[in-house]
């Protein structure tokens, strides 16, 4: 037995001893895998990229920034790559002698010592980077400034006419740039880049902005000398041929604001030789502005008057037949309300309507007076214009749904007389046909049907002499009469059907009354309910019965009675 132990603990040993040989191996692995990093970090090119300043000038800033960038990867290299390798080193010693979690965390210290050099690497490089790339942007700008120092020169030399009265400062602030662009030369040949940059950025963005500037001051000049004055004059003599015309402009006040604006454009051109241009630019763009709005009011008086032209002749007939309509209602009215039932509420609006049709006439009255005038504020003419369209439309819409009312209470009384007269007449057809039938005697629901309609025929006669007539009343009394006499016409109809139809069974079946005497039965009771009035329950119990006797029989007599 303690064999078997023996081999068993033996088999162990093997076992354990082969998993720690196995892991040893795979953290040696690791280990070489960062060693093998480490060398690779130690390679960096840093060196390489920081060569490329040395090809600047090697003074001042460029020289503080080279040592500096040096030193820091010197020290990244001495400092944390010296203590890797020692790490590296005792972490090794830690696998060997199976010491696998104090070797994982000194090789984790390691990754992270790795991961900072080439972070420091990369920004360094990005650092040197940007120098270089700052260098060569200050360089095409030194370059692009010079030859806009030279050309605004050369323009302010060649064709300074078209400056006018700036002349003189366009050729000082020109000449301001020269020693700014020999500083920025200073800068660069005393190794200070980055001072030098900057300093290249603002006078080129300067010199753009002065580019601009120089492009734009003959036209403000054209503006202020021409372009402006001669709007002034248009502006002017274009109002006074409207006034001549016969349009009020008194409210534009145009004398007065051309004035006070040639005020603030005499303002503008010591301002553009002062080459205060925000300043200028902003006066005229509210002369600018100014004047648009005073040409918007002057066309809206050319635009009003169009209008006016175009629809008054169209609201003056609107108006006017609104005021013929309200008197044609009034007058109806006075005759309709002794013969109908009307709305108080129709009445009180044509009688509203008398005074806002006269309140609108007195306002069509002012337009006249306005346009007899030698001139006419014609934006105040369509105001009012305007207004009166607005209401008179309403106004004409309901005093039109007024008349088709008054209309209708004629036609709707013609209407209900005539039904009236047409239900006297069918409800004694119907009856009559009742009366005419096959029938034993008349059920006495039609009778109390009939009864029930000669006493709404007699109210509703009885109710046209009745002075002023309610129409809707008495068209819904009608319509409700009708819809009884219909009823009454539908079940007299279908009664009729059925004992016409309950008798044709009844013919039919008399063959077989003596060889069935069941048959003959279901005939007695048939024709006893044929003689009570049942007439439904009559030819259901015919129709069973020749079902027996003669399969397809009732079908077949109710197919020819429904076709003749």
């Amino acid at each position: 037995m303690w064999v078997y132990v023996l081999i068993v603990l033996i088999l162990l040993a093997i076992i354990g001893m082969g998993t720690l040989l196995y892991m040893r191996n795979i953290r040696k692995d690791e280990i070489n895998s960062q060693q093998s990093r480490l060398e690779g970090v130690k390679t960096l090119p840093f060196q390489d990229t920081l060569v490329k300043v040395k090809d600047y000038n090697l003074h001042g800033e460029a020289l503080t920034l080279y040592k500096k960038w040096q030193s820091d990867w010197q020290n990244a290299l001495n400092s944390s790559l010296t203590e890797a390798e020692k790490e590296l080193d005792s972490a090794s010693e830690d696998i060997d002698r199976f010491r696998f979690s104090d070797g994982r965390e000194k090789a984790g210290s390691v990754k992270e010592t790795l991961d900072g050099v080439e972070q420091q690497y990369q920004a360094l490089t990005s650092e040197i980077g940007q120098l270089l790339d700052s260098n060569e942007a200050g360089e095409r700008n030194f370059n692009e400034s010079e030859k806009l120092y030279r050309e605004a020169k050369r323009d302010v030399l060649a064709n300074g006419h078209k400056f006018g009265d700036s002349q003189p400062s366009l050729e000082k602030l020109i000449e301001t740039y020269e020693p700014e662009l020999q500083e920025y030369e200073q800068l660069v040949n005393a190794g200070n880049y980055v001072t030098a940059n900057k300093h290249i950025n603002d006078v080129h963005e300067e010199l753009s902005i002065l580019k601009e500037n120089m492009d734009e001051i003959p036209l403000l000049i054209k503006d202020v000398q021409k372009e402006l004055p001669q709007q002034f004059q248009e502006i002017r003599f274009g109002c006074r041929d409207l006034k001549a015309e016969g349009y009020d402009l008194e409210h534009i006040k145009v004398e007065g604001k051309l004035s006070t604006l040639k005020g603030k454009l005499n303002l503008v051109e010591p301002l553009i030789t002062r080459l205060e241009l925000d300043e200028a630019r902003a006066i005229l763009d509210d002369i600018n502005a100014q004047l648009d709005d005073m040409l918007e009011l002057v066309e809206h008086e050319v635009r009003s008057k169009t209008t006016v032209d175009h629809e008054q002749h169209i609201i003056t007939d609107d108006l006017f037949h609104a005021k013929d309509l309200n008197y044609t209602l009034r007058t109806e009215i006075d005759y309709v309300k002794e013969q109908f039932h009307i709305n108080e509420s129709d009445i009180h609006k044509v009688q509203k309507f008398e005074h806002e049709i006269e309140n609108l006439i007195d306002i069509y009255d002012e337009i006249t007076t306005e346009m007899r005038k030698t001139t006419a504020r014609y934006s105040e003419v369509l105001d009012n214009l305007e207004y009166i369209k607005e209401n008179i439309g309403a106004i004409n819409d309901e005093q039109k749904q007024i008349q088709e009312y008054l209309i209708t209470l004629r036609e709707d009384e013609a209407e209900a007389r005539e039904n009236a007269l047409l239900v006297q007449d069918r409800k004694e057809d119907i009856y009559r046909g009742l009366m005419g039938s096959n029938m034993s005697s008349v059920p006495e629901k039609f009778l109390v049907m009939k009864n029930e309609l000669d006493i709404d025929v007699k109210e509703i006669h009885k109710y046209f002499e009745r002075r002023p007539l309610n129409v809707q009343y008495i068209k819904d009394k009608v319509n409700h009469t009708v819809l009884l006499l219909n009823k009454f016409d539908q079940e007299a109809y279908e009664i009729l059907q059925e004992a016409r139809l309950t008798e044709l069974m009844i013919q039919y079946g008399n063959r077989y009354r003596r060889d069935d005497h069941d048959f003959n039965t279901m005939l007695n009771e048939a024709e006893r309910l044929f003689k009570e009035n049942r007439y439904k329950r009559a030819l259901e119990i015919a129709k069973n019965g020749l079902e027996k006797v003669e399969p397809g029989a009732a079908a077949r007599i109710e197919r020819e009675f429904d076709n003749e």
